[in-house]
């Protein structure tokens, strides 16, 4: 992975007037009049700062650029403004957001001349602010003033937390690239995850402004209780009508999606081989303060601290005399606590690694992920209700952004499968919006959402760093790296053994690729010496310069580098290329060898076991000015097999007509095996 996106990084650090430019484009396209809802800065601007945390970007020019595109925004929607007035209102698809024209113009009615700096920065209203201006006719030397002053203070919040990400990143990259990497992608699903609400909330929604009308319009139709309690309660002039739909839609999107991963979670599905190419990602980019990082939050996902957390909310909505609300938490937790082990217990799927006993010796769904989504997730909804909706925001995007953590530290640890924590996160994102659902309309019950919050942040606080100062070394102890590699013999790789062994290359997401024709054990140097007596060569590593080969019409074969690919979640340890023997120079042949999970035992010597695949590039050069390759041979003539050049090579046929090599080496620098004494 970090092999594909170095040239990327490098190619952005070394043309810093490129990355000036997106950000300029980026920070104007997001002051446009309406235009800005969608236009994604804050993913721009972020990795902007996070290239200059990390030292491949000089902050200054991007700095400026920044600046200067978010004044050019602001100023051409002051002219929109300006220009068409009230006419605005009628315009498509403007008119699909009138909503976001009456909060600008009553956030402009209401701070005046000052809206300009403050309304860049309140989501909502930034991007109508400045338009709003201009339809008011505010003198355009004060509106240039604000909006420069205030663009500097915009670029400022919008590439420092992106600085101070990187420079953290950089620094644990100093001390591990491969923890770096995992907190990035861990940083990179969070980050995904609140910025789709955001644009369902901010964008699609007011794309479909009458729906919601017309679909409570059908049921008042209709005289039947069911109807009428769903028109009365779905009215838009009803005040919690667009939280209850909300509801509705994620229960009627979350629950499918939980039993679709049920059904594809079945032996031979492309989910279950995802599922292991993922682990064995994860498992080679552990790292001892990775593991540290992770045990502590899988830790305050446990359920003795579940438990604390649920038996203090439930008290407090008791004492508060919230019975509704209080039963409704109580069976909302105590019937995931039940449905868990249940529905364990009827999978009978097993863990990657043995933890427990009973039904929690299963696997699926990943009772951390289902309860905590559950229990958080409704102390979310709890606390936020009757906030505004900003607020509402950032208590999601908080308890997301947690319990989305703990269900990583469970794929990370190899506690769980990656589908394990998909469906227990949808099903507790089902069961929090049933609960908004049934619960939210309530008004009658009175309770403090700051008490709340803070009783729930207090407990995790105490209870949690208690039970994290009692168990928290012999967690470590319990998720500590295992060795998942088999022994197998020699000889009974060579009579049967090597059947074991994947047929095709697995990608990430479990789909099956080119045939492995490969089985190779023994050190790697020695196959590469074999191979490069016959014009196997290394690859070209990726650079600027080897980067830009592809862009350039007359680059020969062994000169572009060869795109990653994964087998089973591994990246290959040997990667050799050969140029056609036509000398054309229209395409090469690319060998991958990757590690497997078995070790072969010969003569008291372990060798790693390798699975390789060879396949042809054809390089095309579309009008004679780029240079792309193509896979467009999956498997080479069996007599082209590299692998035969290695002495004592076998050949074996599959099921399926394809033909494996088998070769192996003698292992000079593998590590002895200890027999003992007769």
């Amino acid at each position: 992975m970090t092999e594909f996106l170095d040239p990327v990084l490098t190619f952005i650090a070394e043309n810093p007037s490129l990355a000036g430019i997106i950000c300029f484009l980026a920070a104007m396209g997001e002051a446009l009049f309406i235009i800005g809802l969608f236009v994604p800065t804050t993913v721009v601007l972020v990795g902007a700062g996070t290239l200059i945390g990390l030292g491949n970007l000089d902050p200054v020019p991007i700095f400026i650029w920044t600046t200067l595109g978010a004044t050019a925004g602001d100023a051409i929607s002051y002219w929109i403004g300006w220009k068409f007035k009230d006419k605005i209102r009628s315009m498509w698809p403007l008119r699909n957001y009138t909503h976001m024209l009456d909060s600008g113009e009553a956030f402009f009615k209401q701070h005046g001349g000052k809206s300009v700096f403050i309304g860049r920065f309140v989501p909502g209203v930034k991007s109508v602010v400045p338009g709003i201006a201009g339809m008011a006719g505010m003198n355009f030397s004060r509106f240039t003033v604000v909006n420069v002053t205030s663009a500097f203070a915009w670029a400022a919040a919008h590439l420092g937390p992106g600085i101070i990400a990187g420079s953290a990143l950089s620094a644990i990259g100093e001390i591990s690239g491969r923890l770096a990497l995992v907190l990035g992608v861990l940083l990179v699903i969070i980050f995904l995850a609140v910025m789709l609400g955001r644009w369902l909330i901010l964008i699609i929604l007011p794309l479909f402004p009458n729906a919601h009308a017309a679909i409570v319009n059908w049921f008042a139709r209709h005289g039947n209780p069911v109807s009428q309690w769903i028109a009365r309660n779905f009215d838009p002039a009803h005040p919690r009508s667009s939280g209850m739909l909300a509801s509705a839609l994620l229960l009627l999107i979350s629950m499918p999606a939980f039993f679709w991963v049920v059904s594809e979670v079945a032996p031979g599905e492309p989910l279950v081989r995802a599922d292991l190419a993922i682990l064995n990602l994860f498992d080679s980019l552990r790292t001892p303060a990775g593991d540290k990082i992770m045990v502590f939050m899988t830790t305050l996902g446990d359920g003795i601290v579940v438990t604390a957390v649920a038996v203090v909310v439930a008290g407090y909505l008791f004492v508060r005399k919230a019975w509704r609300r209080g039963i409704g938490f109580v069976i909302a937790m105590a019937g995931t606590a039940m449905f868990v082990p249940l529905f364990k217990l009827l999978l009978h799927r097993s863990r990657p690694i043995e933890l427990y006993s009973g039904a929690d010796a299963y696997s699926f769904p990943s009772g951390h992920a289902t309860l905590n989504a559950v229990l958080f997730g409704i102390c979310a909804v709890l606390a936020a209700h009757d906030l505004n909706r900003w607020a509402k925001a950032a208590i999601f995007t908080i308890t997301a952004a947690f319990v989305i953590t703990i269900g990583f530290s469970r794929v990370y640890l190899g506690a769980h499968w990656m589908s394990d924590v998909l469906a227990g996160l949808l099903f507790g994102t089902a069961m929090v919006s049933a609960f908004a659902f049934v619960f939210g309309p309530i008004h009658n019950e009175k309770i403090g959402q700051l008490t709340i919050g803070s009783l729930v942040v207090l407990t995790l606080t105490v209870f949690g760093g208690w039970h994290l100062s009692t168990s928290f070394d012999q967690a470590l102890v319990t998720y500590q790296p295992r060795d998942h590699k088999e022994i197998m013999t020699a000889t009974s790789w060579r009579e049967g053994g090597w059947m074991a062994l994947p047929a095709n290359r697995i990608e990430l997401n479990g789909d099956r690729e080119e045939p492995l024709v490969i089985q190779y054990s023994g050190p790697l140097g020695s196959f590469a010496t074999a191979a490069e007596k016959h014009g196997w060569q290394q690859p070209p590593k990726w650079s600027l310069t080897t980067a830009g080969g592809f862009v350039e019409g007359k680059t020969p074969p062994d000169s572009l580098p060869i795109l990653p690919r994964t087998q089973n979640g591994r990246q290959p340890d040997l990667v050799l290329i050969r140029n056609d023997d036509t000398g054309t120079e229209s395409g090469r042949w690319v060998l991958r060898l990757w590690p497997s999970r078995y070790e072969i035992l010969d003569a008291g010597q372990i060798s790693p076991l390798f699975v390789g695949s060879v396949v042809h590039e054809d390089i095309l050069r579309p009008m004679g000015e780029f240079s792309g390759p193509r896979t467009d041979l999956h498997i080479p003539d069996p007599a082209d097999n590299p692998a035969l050049l290695v002495s004592g090579a076998m050949t074996r046929k599959r099921v399926d007509g394809t033909e494996v090599v088998l070769a192996e080496q003698p292992a000079g620098s593998a590590k002895r095996v200890s027999t003992p004494e007769k």
